[in-house]
C-alpha cells in the first residue's frame, strides 16, 4: 500500500520544508537557499541533514513552533507527531498489500510506501531486507522518512526462519505495530 498521491504530495511538502528549516539552521548544504534548491539536492546531502534530524528531535519542535504561519494546524500536528519517530536498522520480512513488514527485535511494524508500494520499490526475492530508515506516523499509518538505506547482505536460514517467527508471532498475538503516537 502507498499513499495517495495527495497526501504523498503533503508529505513531501512537508518534509523537504522541515530539512530545508534544519539545514539552514545547520548550514550542512550551504548552496540550498529554497525549500525547491532542498528538494533538488544530491542524496549524500540529504542524508547529512536527514541524520542531524535524527539526531536532535528538538528541530522538530522548533519548526513547528516558527512556522505557525506557512502551515495548516493538521500540517502542524502531522510534523509535531514525527518527533516520535522510530530509527534503526530494520528487516524487511515481508510484503503484504496492506504493507511491509519491517522488524526490529521484537517489534513488528507494518509500513506504507510513500508514492510507491514497496512491492514496487523490493523484489520479493530479496526478502528479507536489512535497511536503515525512520519510521514516521503519518495520518493514522507508519511511512518511512523517504530515504532507506538498503545494505547488501545475505542472509541464511536461521536468521529467515528466526525473522519470519517473528512476525508470525506478532500476528498470531495481534500485535503488528501500524500506526505511532502523534
Amino acid at each position: 500500500m502507498k499513499l495517495s498521491k495527495t497526501d504523498a504530495d503533503t508529505f513531501y511538502r512537508l518534509m523537504w520544508a522541515l530539512q530545508h528549516f534544519v539545514n539552514t539552521k545547520l548550514r550542512i548544504v550551504p548552496e540550498a537557499h529554497s525549500v525547491l534548491e532542498y528538494a533538488q539536492c544530491p542524496m549524500d546531502d540529504k542524508l547529512k541533514v536527514r541524520e542531524a534530524l535524527l539526531a536532535d528531535k528538538k528541530l522538530i519542535e522548533e519548526f513547528v513552533r516558527v512556522h505557525p504561519q506557512e502551515f495548516s494546524n493538521d500540517e502542524l500536528a502531522i510534523v509535531s507527531g514525527w518527533r516520535h519517530f522510530v530509527s534503526d536498522r530494520f528487516y524487511i520480512e515481508r510484503l503484504l498489500k496492506k504493507y511491509a513488514i519491517f522488524i526490529l527485535g521484537d517489534e513488528v511494524y507494518g509500513v506504507s510506501g510513500i508514492t510507491e508500494s514497496f512491492s514496487e520499490i523490493i523484489h520479493p526475492s530479496y526478502l528479507p531486507l536489512c535497511v536503515h530508515t525512520a519510521l514516521l506516523p503519518f495520518k493514522g499509518r507508519i511511512i518511512y522518512d523517504g530515504i532507506f538505506e538498503s545494505y547488501n547482505v545475505m542472509f541464511g536460514r536461521n536468521i529467515t526462519s528466526e525473522l519470519k517467527d517473528t512476525y508470525m508471532t506478532a500476528k498470531n498475538e495481534k500485535r503488528i505495530i501500524e500506526t505511532l503516537p502523534t
